[in-house]
């Protein structure tokens, strides 16, 4: 799959590289580096056509002011394969910025995952991944339960991390006007 995505910036994705390589550590849990790239995504889908979506990235990061998104807390999505995760709070400036992408960029895609549409999204950072059984997922949860993961992480880009087959990388990176240039 690829995705539509924000990188954090550079001292929040280093706390949360440090956070995967801890957790590793601890816990034997690596299916996180499936994406290495510490973000949030916007949209995920399993075919993009990389010259539509690419001039349309730039172009709404060069219509697009930095913005801050909020955490808080920990979240797990359940299942047979549980995902944890740190929730980014929706705010009115974050589901504007979303809600202005996603029909730009849903038509350079298809098969789009609907879990990230407008109506049902829920951003979040994810810590763990693919690998969390049931009993290791209650070990973390307890092992992270006294940690504060309210942070306030500018945001300043949007992204295109592209699977290749064999690994996801990160095809290309637009950062937004800045405010200075924004006259």
């Amino acid at each position: 799959m690829h995705g539509i995505v924000s990188l954090l910036d550079n001292h929040h994705y280093q706390l949360i590289e440090d956070l995967w390589a801890e957790l590793e550590r601890e816990y034997s849990v690596r299916g996180v580096y499936i994406t290495p790239y510490p973000h949030f995504s916007y949209q995920i889908a399993p075919d993009y056509n990389i010259e539509q979506v690419e001039p349309i990235l730039h172009r709404i990061a060069s219509n697009s002011r930095p913005f801050s998104i909020r955490t808080s807390g920990l979240g797990i999505f359940t299942g047979t394969s549980p995902v944890l995760y740190i929730p980014v709070v929706r705010s009115p400036e974050l589901t504007r910025f979303h809600e202005t992408l996603w029909p730009e960029i849903s038509q350079a895609a298809s098969g789009i995952v609907e879990y990230y549409s407008p109506e049902q999204w829920m951003p979040h950072i994810t810590i763990g991944f693919g690998d969390m059984s049931k009993d290791k997922l209650g070990h973390i949860v307890r092992f992270l339960s006294e940690r504060s993961f309210t942070w306030e992480i500018p945001t300043n880009n949007i992204a295109l991390i592209y699977d290749t087959g064999t690994k996801q990388e990160l095809k290309s990176r637009f950062d937004f006007k800045t405010a200075l240039n924004s006259r």
